[in-house]
């Protein structure tokens, strides 16, 4: 008996062990900057690489820890004249400064995709990204994962028809000899995508790959999008197929192995019918169940196009993304068979699918070069990180209040003179301090930020205005805490809900934050009143009760509704005084009264009732 016993205890241990290792969860974390991070969903079409890459996988989980606007090694200027902090740094060694630190969950048998290059050529140095990426690849090993080193991709910018143009300098290639260097499995993104792009064409990888996107495709979208540098779902899950072609066929085992974690694919056949009636449609492929499929054609001049038609002959109806305007562009989310969709023009039929609809068994490996007959005007233009030009516009159409955030590191005060609201935010001096709120945007596109704010120290206050992406503001000194000056920056804005935060980067903290603005019309602040309705920037300001007058600025006019005087002050954006009046009920023209167009607080105070959260833009 004792000896069936220990052989049953034995056999029960194996077990244990056996299943473990079975059910054991391997993590896949992507890292890099903007092409790779998740974009919040107002931002649609555009998507980074890792954003949906889950759906490529069934037996491993997926997390993209893609940040906007990062270098990996830092150390260099930052485009204020600052010290960049590297991903590194902030993101993934342990004690990193933003917390939730990659290399403290590292498991054994994890692994960590790492991709840069694209901002260190210009917010870091060779030396300082050999330095980080050794320290990263040090520290996966450390704890039993494995790293794998990519290439970053490149921007939609053709030299000719057989050449992508390289706006990275030497980083592809020193990302390669890294690789080498530390015996890391390396994949090289900058050549598969050069050669996916030459594959397809100019066109096509501008309309289908990168994000040049219209509003009159997208709903969402608040102006026409042309970026050479950000990806559009159809491209990211592209380049994400890519990756998973180079994993599988490997010749390093371990990373091959990452063939046995993904799930089954699925073929969509794309037609056009009659053939050669579209500029350009959707190529072939195929996705995973789940992942959301994008069929676009583009009509030659006087081709009739008459919808897309499914696999069985029928005409589709609506796409699954409710952004999707243009008749041009069907969605749907892959189903467990291959299938086949065909473009309908005039004079054409819809093709019916005769496959199997079973999964691939077999995948590309390379990437083919294809050489299509366009006439192309060469163009060379400067060398640039992934941050996109786009001009400042000073026509600010509203300002929120800053001084009580939503949730913060440091106090609301006003204990300095010249703020427009009911006070200023002043972070506590740290590099960690911050002020964050929750706001609407009404439409999706390139903003320009306003921050109003008071530096009475010696030396510029670079501080971060994260949306989604990290945009960084200078603020020169004003001379004292009473003077307020403002500081720009264009952002990229999703629809609907986000929100911004402003972060300090030094010790000394950021400038005081007395108000923030954009030049969209319809900004508003989550839980405020006139988030009700953001479509008129001339809404009430302010309700009051039996008894209280309701305010309002429409156009030039201040409008008071109620019983009795009120005293309406009116000052600059630099906090002086313009015009102190006592008016009663009814309509007060503000361009007579302060004499000058531009962009005012009014302040509106009845007995004890003051009512603020008011700016009139006076033309």
């Amino acid at each position: 008996m004792p000896l069936l016993n220990k052989i049953c205890q034995t056999a029960v241990l194996a077990s244990i062990v056996v299943s473990s290792i079975v059910w054991a969860e391997v993590t896949i974390y992507m890292c890099g900057d903007s092409t790779m991070q998740d974009w919040n969903e107002g931002y649609y079409p555009k998507q980074g690489q890792g954003q949906d890459f889950h759906f490529w996988f069934d037996k491993a989980k997926v997390v993209n820890r893609g940040q906007g606007g990062m270098s990996l090694g830092g150390g260099g200027k930052d485009k204020n004249g600052g010290i960049a902090v590297g991903y590194y740094d902030m993101f993934f060694k342990k004690g990193c400064s933003n917390g939730n630190c990659i290399a403290e969950k590292l498991q054994p048998g994890d692994y960590v995709v790492i991709q840069f290059g694209i901002n260190d050529i210009n917010y870091s140095t060779e030396d300082f990204y050999k330095s980080n990426m050794k320290k990263m690849v040090d520290d996966v090993r450390a704890k039993g994962a494995n790293p794998i080193i990519m290439s970053p991709i490149r921007r939609c910018i053709f030299d000719s028809p057989t050449q992508i143009h390289n706006s990275y300098r030497g980083y592809p290639a020193l990302n390669q000899q890294l690789a080498k260097d530390l015996n890391v499995p390396f994949i090289d993104m900058s050549e598969m995508v050069a050669n996916y792009m030459i594959s397809v064409g100019e066109k096509y990888a501008q309309q289908f790959v990168y994000n040049f996107s219209t509003k009159a495709e997208y709903s969402n979208l608040g102006a026409d999008q042309s970026d050479q540098v950000h990806l559009q779902m159809n491209g990211a899950n592209a380049y994400g197929r890519i990756i998973t072609e180079q994993m599988r066929a490997h010749s390093d085992t371990v990373v091959k192995k990452l063939g046995e974690y993904m799930a089954p694919m699925y073929q969509v056949d794309v037609k056009v019918s009659p053939e050669g009636s579209a500029e350009a449609t959707s190529i072939s492929a195929y996705y995973p169940q789940g992942m959301t499929v994008l069929l676009k054609t583009i009509p030659k001049n006087g081709k009739k196009f008459l919808g897309w038609y499914d696999g069985n002959g029928n005409k589709v109806g609506a796409s699954s993304r409710s952004e999707v305007k243009s008749a041009y562009i069907y969605t749907f989310k892959m189903g467990k068979a291959s299938t086949q969709y065909t473009a309908v023009y005039e004079g054409g039929t819809a093709e019916k699918y005769t496959g199997d609809g079973a999964a691939l068994t077999a995948f590309p490996t390379t990437t083919p070069k294809n050489l299509d007959d366009v006439t192309f005007v060469p163009y060379t233009p400067p060398e640039g990180s992934e941050e996109i030009s786009v001009p400042v516009d000073k026509d600010i159409k509203r300002f929120i209040d800053a001084s009580n955030p939503d949730s913060g590191v440091g106090n609301t005060e006003n204990n300095w003179t010249g703020f427009i609201g009911k006070g200023f935010y002043n972070m506590e001096n740290s590099n960690t301090s911050f002020a964050s709120y929750k706001l609407k945007f009404p439409a999706a596109g390139y903003v320009t930020l306003a921050v109003r704010y008071a530096n009475g120290g010696n030396a510029d206050r670079t501080f971060n205005a994260y949306l989604d992406h990290d945009y960084y503001l200078k603020a020169p000194p004003t001379g004292s805490w009473d003077t307020w000056d403002t500081a720009y920056v264009v952002l990229d804005a999703p629809q609907g809900e986000a929100e911004l935060k402003f972060m300090s980067t030094t010790s000394d903290g950021a400038p005081n934050i007395d108000a923030f603005g954009f030049s969209f019309a319809g900004v508003c602040r989550m839980g405020d009143e006139s988030c009700e309705d953001s479509s008129d920037i001339t809404k009430i300001a302010t309700r009051g009760g039996v008894g209280q007058p309701a305010v309002r600025i429409r156009g030039n006019d201040l409008i008071l509704a109620g019983n009795g005087p009120a005293q309406v002050s009116i000052f600059d954006m630099q906090g002086r005084i313009v015009a102190r009046k006592i008016v009663g009920s009814g309509t007060l023209d503000l361009a007579s009264t302060v004499g000058a167009a531009g962009l005012y607080r009014v302040v509106v105070k009845q007995g004890n009732v003051k009512f603020n959260g008011m700016y009139a833009k006076v033309k």
